[in-house]
């Protein structure tokens, strides 16, 4: 019989996680048996269904509370309807390994308490909770030293912490104190199932010579506060109307967004089309003269992958972004940076690239030979698969020290 893999998931849906959806499916294509457990996220998705292979049970969270009392609502309804379906599960088949994916970090210690030990805990480390707190609310205090001290908790509760990037990683070791045996980097990587080249469609210009493509969750206007900044600047005071702009993606704050735009005259050049999935997600980077990201320096994504810029290489776009620590690890000399979070240093930098052929046809060549070269999804397949193996090794023979052949076998991988 087949190993069976429960996943937790409470901070986003399925399938739409993408991250949580390509280990589900490669997981299942490994021959392991797969059921995710995931909130509701739209009023079309079924209580139970299978996707692909993979079982997912769906979960509601009730209506959603602002502010910090939001978040303690929310996840003390996730415990208890987790806790519900964790043991329904496990009643149905044997759960023998659990991934449970951060935020919140005690979905961890969650599953090491409803499931009898020796059974293998993974970590999925999506997010450094107290730098996102921080992010979130602007400031530290008791609740950021509460979360230090659950991720602590959770990292010590997992077998296997999978790191999400080399500075996850180094997080994990540095403040969480855990043993780098017990750390797996499991990358980002885009998908060749999903991400592959198309031809562009120049209807998606809207007539304009130029497309300048943004691609993300829009829960906050600050996130995207610098691109609508740029483009005002281009248009308005430039007199740029040969450049088309696309923010592609969905969440709470689009309506704010779309305010801001109107306010800004922006309309006829500027384009909220919603979640663009798929085809159509496809053919608006291959569409693109140039693709950005304007996720702003600060604890959070300094350490932090930016997912879509690894889509945005992939299809070999000429990437736009901010110098972040781990995006200039990952990405090299293969994008262009602005030094500058300033929205006219960015339309400056915008600007030069559009009005450049050449160049934007180098850094597109040289950001897809980039990511092709060992920054696939199906690169870091081995790495996951090796992680899962490890954490059940370390379950059914918790003696201290040992090294396993797996450990060593991850190590090569490395």
């Amino acid at each position: 019989m087949s190993i069976h893999v429960l996943i937790l998931i409470e901070n986003e849906g399925y399938p739409t996680d993408a991250r949580v959806s390509r280990h589900a499916n490669a997981l299942v294509n490994h021959g392991y048996n797969v059921t995710v457990l995931a909130p509701f996220k739209d009023s079309s998705e079924e209580p139970a269904e299978t996707v692909s292979g993979v079982q997912v049970l769906r979960y509601g969270l009730g209506q959603p509370v602002s502010g910090r009392r939001g978040y303690a609502v929310e996840y003390t309804r996730a415990a208890f309807e987790l806790g519900r379906l964790v043991r329904q599960v496990d009643a149905r088949r044997t759960v023998d390994v659990v991934i449970a994916c951060n935020p919140p970090d005690f979905l961890v210690a969650l599953a090491r308490v409803l499931l009898p030990r020796r059974r293998a805990v993974l970590m999925d480390h999506h997010d450094l909770s107290p730098e996102l707190y921080e992010r979130k609310f602007g400031r530290r205090g008791t609740p950021y030293i509460a979360l230090v001290a659950a991720e602590r908790l959770a990292f010590r509760a997992a077998h296997v912490v999978m790191a999400s990037n080399e500075s996850y990683a180094k997080k994990t070791r540095e403040r969480g104190g855990v043993a780098p045996e017990r750390i797996v980097t499991v990358p980002h990587g885009p998908d060749p199932a999903r991400i592959f080249p198309v031809s562009p469609r120049a209807e998606l210009k809207r007539g304009r010579p130029l497309l300048v493509t943004w691609a993300g969750s829009i829960t906050q206007l600050d996130r995207i506060l610098t691109l609508i900044e740029a483009a005002d600047e281009l248009v308005n005071r430039r007199g740029r109307d040969d450049i088309a702009f696309a923010l592609l993606g969905r969440g709470d704050a689009k309506p704010a967004v779309d305010a801001e735009v109107a306010a800004r005259g922006l309309e006829d050049a500027v384009s909220l089309p919603g979640l663009a999935s798929g085809q159509l997600y496809r053919e608006y980077l291959a569409t693109a003269d140039v693709c950005v990201a304007v996720d702003l320096p600060n604890p959070m994504n300094h350490h932090s992958t930016v997912t879509k810029v690894l889509d945005y290489m992939a299809m070999g776009r000429p990437v736009l972004q901010l110098p972040l620590d781990e995006m200039q690890r990952v990405c090299g000399d293969a994008t262009a940076y602005v030094h500058d979070c300033d929205p006219i240093r960015f339309a400056d930098a915008l600007e030069a690239l559009l009005d450049d052929p050449k160049r934007r046809a180098d850094l597109g060549r040289r950001a897809r030979e980039h990511i092709l070269d060992g920054g696939m999804w199906p690169d870091h397949v081995p790495s996951l698969i090796a992680a899962v193996e490890i954490a059940r090794e370390l379950a059914a023979r918790p003696a201290a020290g040992r090294v396993s052949r797996s450990l060593r076998r991850v190590r090569l991988l490395r």
